[in-house]
């Protein structure tokens, strides 16, 4: 997994700071950390929602990344300390981080059973965490109804078009078997065809970038099987892991943001041989009708 230059140079202090008595400290509940900063500034209060990046590694291998992620994970400092609730190391730690702050936790896993896949050789799991942003929880609700009022008027007006885009998908299938795209057409030597309608004049969309995605999915014979526009809401996912069919991350990966472009993906880069019965019949090749709303 590629690892960012930011936790990149996290990781770089931690192995340091591993290789220097007396670093660590412990937590309420025990966990052992390592503060990387020790910035300026106030800690969370009970109440408050913190908002955080987080790693999971072993040694210098990342295994998890929540920058992967389309927004920053967040959550919320208990107001009432409940002795019988287990407090995450994640969580324990970000009540004594303040913002810039960049931690690094370490969990003893030698003692347990059966280790988690990844961690089989190793004695502790490492976790990176960065503390971002500290709302209060009046800030915090005040945001939060006006992103739900924000996003509520886009789905309406994404459901508004949804005709439209089911027509102009519909179409341009019929141009594709009609041969009218022959000119227009380009094909990867993955044999995934394609046609930009829309070049977008945002970045290109690359691996591991997080992408917003606006869909209608169809199969050649016309028959709509999915599709973001009735539901309201984008798809988003980083792209090139494997999160969708090949087909998917190969022809997204040739778009710029805002782009619009249909996708004619060959059985071998959908579902298979066997498809995904009884939706997606066997050896199916699929069109997408696609909109790259953000690259991330």
């Amino acid at each position: 997994m590629r690892i960012t230059l930011f936790f990149a140079a996290i990781i770089a202090l931690a192995l340091a700071s591993c290789q220097k008595e007396g670093k660590r400290l412990k937590t309420s509940n025990g966990y052992e950390y390592v503060n990387h900063t020790n910035v300026d500034g106030a800690l969370p209060q009970p109440g408050d929602y913190v908002y955080f990046h987080a790693q999971m590694r072993n040694a210098d291998s990342v295994l998890f990344s929540s920058r992967v992620q389309s927004k920053p994970p967040f959550l919320q400092i208990p107001v009432d300390s409940d002795p019988n609730r287990r407090v995450s190391p994640v969580e324990d730690v970000l009540k004594l981080m303040r913002v810039g702050d960049s931690v690094t936790i370490f969990i003893n896993i030698d003692t347990l059973p059966s280790k988690p896949r990844g961690f089989e050789n190793a004695s502790e799991m490492l976790y990176d965490v960065v503390l971002l942003e500290i709302k209060s929880a009046d800030q915090f609700m005040q945001e939060s109804q006006k992103a739900q009022a924000e996003a509520e008027e886009i789905a309406a007006a994404t459901r508004a078009r949804a005709e439209e885009v089911a027509a102009f998908a519909q179409e341009t299938l019929k141009k594709y078997k009609s041969g009218a795209l022959k000119d227009e057409i380009k094909e990867t030597a993955d044999g995934l065809k394609y046609v930009i309608h829309e070049e977008g004049s945002g970045p290109q969309a690359q691996a591991n970038n997080v992408v917003v995605v606006q869909y209608y999915g169809m199969l050649t014979d016309g028959t709509m099987f999915d599709n973001s526009f009735d539901q309201g809401s984008p798809i988003s996912f980083p792209l090139g892991q494997g999160r969708v069919i090949p087909g998917w991350d190969e022809g997204l990966a040739l778009l710029k943001k805002g782009a619009k472009a249909t996708l004619f993906i060959p059985y071998q880069l959908a579902y298979g041989e066997e498809g995904r019965p009884p939706v997606i019949p066997e050896k199916a090749e699929l069109v997408f009708y696609v909109e790259l709303a953000d690259v991330q």
